[in-house]
């Protein structure tokens, strides 16, 4: 295993527009991908659109795609994440994420149970959980599919925690939103594990959940600060054996790694894949992902096509998948049509440029524009 990194805690790295842009809006091609097949077999993928599988967009007649709870969750995720900057900022302190991200699942709840058309606020009916851009999206009022575990959790109204565990699921729920959390926590790893970890048990109670939320975590740190996927990989291995009840989620990515040596350059297929199991459970969602990002580093669409076109998960995959991938190689080199015709790519590329800008207040000033977008609670 490869010494552990020690990074600065005082300088995180610049975040790059195309970097972050290729993050979100890969994670949402994967997750667009993938959403049509989820509940297929790779027999009957194949049996409805070739032996390759999936290769673009099938949801919609006009070859467009579309995405799905993943991702809307992932952009509530930054949301939340950027309001607890916003208000660490202005008022000096922070170590409200947790509870202001959970108010941004809140938010995302809303979204599966409303209308856009009840969100409209007076000051009279003025509410704080109500409130920022991200909620008057019209384009994210659709049920795609959501999680079980999440829609429960959150409807329960009380957050969980790694010491209060509201469930004993773990559910993939916890590593297909989780991006945004190493990225902004980026300046140390073994934090990033910690926030992933706390954010994952918002919602699932299971070790080998929240520990892959906390592993997946600590690889984007680790990614955005330009070290490559495998060594981050080790890195966040490291950081997993510190914790109690580790073990599936340390066997998932022994199993990872082993694969991946045997490949040698070889195909990835569906077979191949299978080994790791389906990807309806974090650790294997998670296995997955890293798995076909790990084959193909420098080809986004190959990566992510892999990621989907397997007997499981594919939606969750590909957009774990395409999170990485993209992150790594960056927007511009994924292929244009699969970003052109993405639906409501727009909000996915706002909320990318708001994560590169991370904030627009400072200690002494308030920006009121940035305020509204992302006010501090």
């Amino acid at each position: 295993m490869p010494a552990m990194r020690i990074q600065s805690g005082d300088r995180p790295t610049k975040l790059s527009l195309d970097k972050m842009t290729g993050c979100l809006l890969g994670g949402a091609i994967g997750d667009a991908l993938g959403a049509s097949i989820e509940f297929m077999s790779i027999t009957e993928i194949r049996e409805k659109f070739g032996p390759k599988g999936v290769t673009n967009y099938v949801e919609h007649p006009d070859g467009k795609g579309e995405f799905t709870d993943d991702t809307q969750m992932t952009l509530f995720t930054t949301e939340g994440l950027l309001r607890a900057k916003h208000r660490a900022v202005i008022k000096g302190i922070s170590g409200a994420q947790i509870a202001i991200t959970y108010n941004a699942y809140l938010r995302w709840l809303i979204t599966q149970n409303e209308s856009p058309t009840t969100q409209i606020q007076t000051e009279e009916n003025y509410d704080p959980i109500r409130s920022g851009w991200l909620l008057n999206e019209p384009a994210l009022y659709k049920r795609r599919a959501p999680g079980n575990t999440c829609l429960s959790a959150l409807e329960s109204k009380q957050a969980g925690s790694f010491n209060s565990p509201i469930n004993s699921s773990k559910g993939c729920g916890t590593v297909m939103r989780i991006a945004p959390v190493g990225i902004l926590f980026r300046q140390n790893r073994a934090i990033a594990f910690r926030e992933g970890v706390a954010i994952s048990a918002l919602t699932h109670g299971h070790p080998s959940g929240y520990l892959s939320g906390g592993f997946l975590s600590s690889v984007f740190a680790d990614l955005v600060n330009g070290i490559d996927l495998e060594t981050a990989i080790h890195n966040a291995i490291y950081l997993l054996s510190c914790w109690p009840e580790s073990g599936e989620v340390y066997t998932a990515i022994l199993n990872v790694l082993d694969i991946y040596r045997d490949l040698k350059g070889s195909e990835l297929t569906p077979e191949l894949i299978k080994k790791l199991g389906e990807g309806w459970v974090a650790e294997e969602a998670l296995a997955i992902a890293l798995l076909c990002a790990l084959h193909c580093p420098n080809d986004f669409e190959k990566g992510v096509l892999a990621a989907v076109n397997h007997s499981g998960d594919s939606d969750s995959t590909g957009a774990i998948t395409g999170n990485l991938l993209g992150l790594m190689n960056g927007a511009q080199r994924i292929p244009a049509r699969l970003k052109e015709n993405l639906l409501h790519r727009e909000i996915v590329e706002a909320m990318a440029q708001d994560l590169c800008t991370e904030c627009k207040s400072d200690s002494f000033n308030t920006d009121r524009h940035w305020w509204n977008r992302y006010p501090g609670f």
